[in-house]
């Protein structure tokens, strides 16, 4: 049986392990702070502001997030079906369903 030179089954998988890592998320802020939040990637968090700003970064990709609204309180930002509406939180109810303490 000849062997295959254009296949090399070994460097395909070192490739595609290279390629995986340079995707992985920055390893900051996975000091401390607040773990296994939905869609955190396997970062943790230090405050709730650093994790509304991840997700309002991955908002773009269409998972929910919180935008801030002029009295303070917060808006669930998602796609709904029209005529429903968004939930609104406070500060406080987003630091408890998140598990901050801050």
């Amino acid at each position: 049986m000849p062997h295959n030179t254009r296949f090399r089954p070994g460097l395909l998988g070192v490739g595609l392990t290279g390629a995986m890592l340079a995707l992985a998320p920055p390893a900051a802020g996975n000091g401390g702070g607040v773990a296994d939040l939905p869609f955190s990637q396997g970062r943790s968090f230090e405050s709730l502001d650093a994790y509304l700003a991840h997700l309002e970064d991955l908002g773009t990709m269409g998972i929910t997030w919180y935008q801030r609204l002029p009295d303070g309180r917060y808006v669930e930002v998602q796609r709904r079906p029209p005529g429903q509406e968004a939930p609104v939180f406070t500060r406080q109810d987003l630091m408890d369903r998140f598990g901050f303490a801050e």
